[in-house]
């Protein structure tokens, strides 16, 4: 089995992880690469593959921009383009997944080979992953780690409107595409009962919507028991002995007591975190501050001052806390330390003093903290919200409190750091059990028997890739022309009979098409009308259906492909009650995979879009919702728009993206103008194309030429033709 994972964000690589960095570069990262590497060695895996977004930004490491970095056996990082060179958060790329799917699919097809599965990581990866796994029909896998309506959830109760949390974070985007991948995921893999049962709790779930739970492993090359420096330090590799002399000399600055046990916390300054609540426990016992020391890694930080609004908070915070309390000489707060080698060592150093490790944030997803402090030998304190408390009952190694009950908070540390042999056992369970129950060789073995199931069963994404369904045009034409066809193909005449011509000219190597929001029957009459047969594709009806050749033979591959998942009694219950929502004419508008509405004036589309998408939202079913002309509005398979529809050709014809060229004037050509293909907009187009222009991709080409004349000046700008004037001006000679 070849097997695809997607982590999009880019902050990726090998070695010396950059954990902590930002919000983008918590567990998870090393989450995907330590899963990648053990999956790697699992008998009956061929090759793993995590696919990142490369970077190239003077303000990063050079690493982000190397196209393919080896892990190990079997096993590469590949890196490919998706927006702008620049790192952003993921948030900010949303706009160029589709540049990712298209980037993903040309690798894979390069390389010669078909994943069994396709695996996405966080929302924006998932929708990679579900569009990546319908091209090549094999199961899509999602872990959708942090979820968005928690975090939606979370955040208003901290006084943000939903307008503010969707202008920062696109989150009701984000939110739908979640709900998409939950609708049509073959497995959802989660790390702790908590996720599935309380995160996923606000997400429409099918009843036989297929969950594992299936908690990360850990390293145990690096989080190996403190007593080994006691017993067989030769064996242990330099660069952690040389860790553990930093991090002394490091808490050393801090603590005018070195000799007492360390309580030890290790998390991103981030108000969940809740870093405050242990800060004001051990600042108010004076028991605590009699017995040990505190130490608290929140992040790596040059200049608090440089950092984000919120970071600086909680660190300022922080230095608040330490100077009311008056715990100079008792707390330390150092701003740098590596994941790789400091940490855990950290960790050893903590239970050599017989300290503890404590994670007191409000809730945590599954807590690896928790388990890598466990593994070391060093019992913990956890928050009792989420991961931890599986933790807890299944390794014993530690308690998993209400971290808001400063009484209880303060008792359980105690507990542990005056009560010897609890300590012991804690630290002896710790060690053993995390290796029998959290190895990565215990996960992998999970994970292999969870995909087993999927791939000997029926994909729910359906396959894109089959024999063609017609004769040897599609196959020997070289590039590809769809364009729309009102106010794009047609409008200037005297402009489109040279474009006749000229595809004429070129009907060996140039394929044509259409696609239109149009039923067949329309698109058919007004190409009779104007005198237009030459016809390789028709994809009609905003992308729900295609069709080839002059005898327009069905694609019926491709309505099994939207057939998936897709439940329009649903989307009718949701919408048709909608007061400014009128369902155009049955006889060409309604189609098996399209439903169509008219928007009236009595609310305007600002104010009616969000209303409709959380109508949606509430039905389950993954859709795609065009929104074209300020006042139609089309509801369609997730599967289906002209983009997909363009996508699906270039998979089953194997033309490469861009060898196709794809012109259209207003926004529900919007998807198949953006990605790889040759993007045309013609002169007069709608003011909803502006934002192509303002991303300044390079695929999208603006012409001053209307209709027409606006096709063939992109033509000759991306290559297909020479130019048209010049071959018109030796014709007319």
């Amino acid at each position: 089995m070849y097997i695809q994972l997607i982590s999009l964000h880019g902050l990726i690589r090998g070695a010396n992880v950059e954990m902590g960095r930002d919000a983008d570069t918590g567990g998870q990262v090393r989450y995907v690469l330590e899963l990648a590497t053990n999956l790697a060695k699992m008998p009956g895996i061929d090759g793993v593959d995590l696919f990142t977004r490369r970077i190239k930004d003077k303000r990063v490491s050079k690493d982000y921009s190397e196209p393919i970095e080896e892990l190990g056996p079997n096993c590469r990082l590949v890196r490919l383009p998706c927006g702008p060179g620049r790192y952003h958060r993921k948030e900010k790329l949303w706009p160029y997944v589709d540049e990712f799917v298209d980037a993903m699919i040309t690798f894979t097809r390069r390389e010669g080979k078909t994943p069994a599965l396709v695996h996405g990581h966080y929302a924006d990866a998932g929708y990679i992953a579900k569009e990546v796994a319908s091209v090549f029909d094999v199961p899509f896998v999602f872990t959708g780690h942090s979820l968005g309506k928690p975090k939606l959830e979370y955040l208003t109760s901290e006084g943000w409107t939903r307008e503010e949390v969707d202008k920062e974070l696109a989150m009701e985007h984000r939110i739908q595409v979640e709900q998409d991948c939950l609708s049509v995921a073959d497995l959802v893999i989660t790390s702790t009962r908590h996720e599935r049962d309380q995160q996923y709790a606000g997400y429409f779930k099918e009843e036989d919507l297929n969950f594992k739970v299936i908690p990360p492993g850990t390293d145990l090359e690096r989080f190996f028991p403190y007593y080994d420096y006691e017993l067989s330090s030769n064996s242990i590799d330099e660069q952690f002995k040389q860790a553990r002399m930093r991090m002394t000399r490091e808490l050393g600055r801090f603590h005018f007591a070195s000799d007492r046990p360390l309580i030890l916390a290790l998390c991103r300054p981030d108000r969940r975190k809740n870093i405050n609540a242990l800060i004001r426990a051990y600042g108010e016992s004076k028991e605590l501050q009699a017995i040990a020391n505190l130490a608290v890694f929140a992040g790596i930080r040059e200049d608090i001052e440089s950092m984000p609004e919120n970071e600086q908070k909680v660190l300022n915070d922080m230095l608040l806390a330490m100077d009311r309390y008056d715990l100079y000489g008792k707390m330390a707060i150092p701003k740098n330390h590596s994941s790789e080698f400091d940490v855990p060592e950290l960790y050893r150093l903590a239970a050599s003093s017989r300290g503890i490790f404590v994670n007191s944030a409000f809730i945590e997803l599954f807590g690896l903290t928790s388990i890598e402090s466990s593994a070391t030998g060093l019992p913990f304190v956890a928050t009792k919200e989420g991961g931890p408390q599986d933790i807890a009952e299944n390794c014993k190694s530690g308690y998993a409190v209400d971290v808001t009950d400063s009484k209880a908070l303060t008792g359980a540390m105690l507990k542990l750091l005056t009560d010897h042999d609890q300590w012991d056992e804690f630290s002896a369970n710790g060690v053993n059990l995390v290796r029998e129950l959290y190895s990565w060789e215990t996960h992998c073995e999970h994970y292999v028997e969870a995909i087993q199931e999927i791939i000997s069963a029926p994909s729910r994404t359906p396959s894109a890739v089959g024999k063609p369904a017609v004769g040897p045009r599609m196959v020997n034409v070289e590039r590809l022309l769809i364009t729309d066809i009102d106010n794009t193909l047609l409008g200037d005449d005297e402009a489109l009979a040279q474009l006749k011509q000229v595809l004429k000219d070129n009907k060996s190597r140039i394929g044509f098409g259409v696609a239109s929001g149009r039923a067949l029957e329309l698109v058919d009459e007004v190409l009779e009308k104007h005198g237009i047969h030459d016809i390789d594709v028709i994809i009609s009806s905003v992308g729900a259906e295609i069709y080839y050749g002059p005898d327009r033979v069905p694609v019926k591959g491709w309505g099994a492909h939207l057939r998936s998942r897709w439940k329009p009694e649903r989307v009718h219950a949701a919408l048709d009650g909608l007061p400014f929502l009128h369902l155009q004419p049955e006889s060409h508008a309604q189609r098996e995979f399209k439903i169509s509405y008219s928007l009236d004036d009595s609310l305007p589309p600002k104010e009616a879009l969000p209303l409709i998408r959380d109508a949606l939202s509430q039905t389950g079913v993954a859709h795609s919702l065009i929104f074209s002309h300020g006042r139609f509005l089309d509801i369609l398979p997730h599967r289906a728009s002209k983009g997909k529809a363009i996508r699906y050709l270039s998979s089953k014809w194997n033309i490469p993206l861009t060898n196709i060229a794809t012109a259209g004037d207003s926004g529900n050509d919007l998807d198949m103008l953006t990605g790889e293909t040759a993007g045309i907009v013609v002169g007069n187009y709608d003011p909803e194309l502006e934002k192509l222009k303002e991303s300044k991709s390079s695929r999208v080409y603006f012409a001053e030429a209307h209709c027409a004349g606006g096709i063939l000046e992109g033509l000759e700008h991306y290559g297909f033709i020479g130019s048209p004037r010049a071959h018109l001006r030796a014709v007319g000679a």
